[in-house]
């Protein structure tokens, strides 16, 4: 999982939460795992993909 990581999310993952979703704080699944967004935080890819999340369109290209 190559890309962009900010420090705040750096700290995060130090922390053992870089399964943790930095929006809602739930784990990633299978079904719903967490992607790095265009500035740098892990969150679930339906917050990407979802036109009423503040996350829309912001996953990071592969």
């Amino acid at each position: 999982m190559a890309g962009f990581i900010n420090r705040a999310q750096q700290q995060r993952d130090h922390n053992g939460q870089r399964n943790i979703c930095a929006a809602d704080g739930h784990p990633g699944t299978e079904a719903d795992p967490l992607v790095k967004t265009t500035d740098g935080w892990r969150v679930h890819l339906s917050d990407t993909t979802d036109p009423n999340s503040g996350f829309y369109g912001q996953q990071q290209g592969s």
